[in-house]
């Protein structure tokens, strides 16, 4: 098996297990404070789930483990750690699905939770990433959504339909290191 495939594998069952363990939850009460997740999920990409950086943004994000996964819902983040307990990947959430909130922090490349496949290709583009702005690959693993994979800069864009649209909008991104 390619490692494509097993990425690919691995995030698909992020997603489908994410939203088997998510629960709605109403909340009654004060308000709880905004989640540290500004203060940004690029301190930890490549830490171990024990580096200083790590711990705080877990404890500050209200994060809760699940295998392999730290889920800050508050935050919009969840996080994916490899079998040495490295975060490897940030799967950003741009709107309140799957039992996330939406995430609010700045998105690489100037990208806006609102942009379009087709404005997501311009501004990578512009940007020299990829293939002339287009993605080095494309899937659609868990049969939902569209997965595009910008493998040089280590950036996977989910749009919120199973198919290639240019009026796709963004319903995640996976950052990896």
């Amino acid at each position: 098996m390619n490692k494509f495939f097993k990425i690919l594998s691995v995030l698909a069952f992020m997603t489908l297990f994410i939203t088997a363990c998510g629960s709605p939850s109403v909340e009654a009460g004060p308000a709880k404070a905004e989640p540290m997740a500004t203060a940004s999920y690029q301190a930890v990409l490549g830490k171990s789930l024990n580096d200083k950086d790590v711990v705080d943004f877990i404890g500050s994000n209200h994060c809760v483990s699940a295998t392999q996964f730290q889920l800050c819902k508050e935050a919009g983040i969840a996080l994916w750690l490899d079998r040495d307990q490295i975060v490897k990947t940030a799967y950003l959430y741009l709107s309140n699905s799957d039992g996330f909130a939406a995430y609010k922090g700045e998105l690489p490349f100037g990208l806006k939770f609102y942009d379009t496949l087709g404005a997501v290709e311009h501004k990578l583009k512009k940007r020299g990433v990829g293939n002339v702005g287009l993605p080095e690959e494309a899937a659609t693993p868990d049969h939902l959504h569209y997965w595009v994979m910008y493998k040089q800069v280590g950036v996977t864009i989910i749009y919120n339909v199973p198919y290639h649209d240019e009026d796709a909008t963004i319903h995640a991104i996976l950052i990896s290191r």
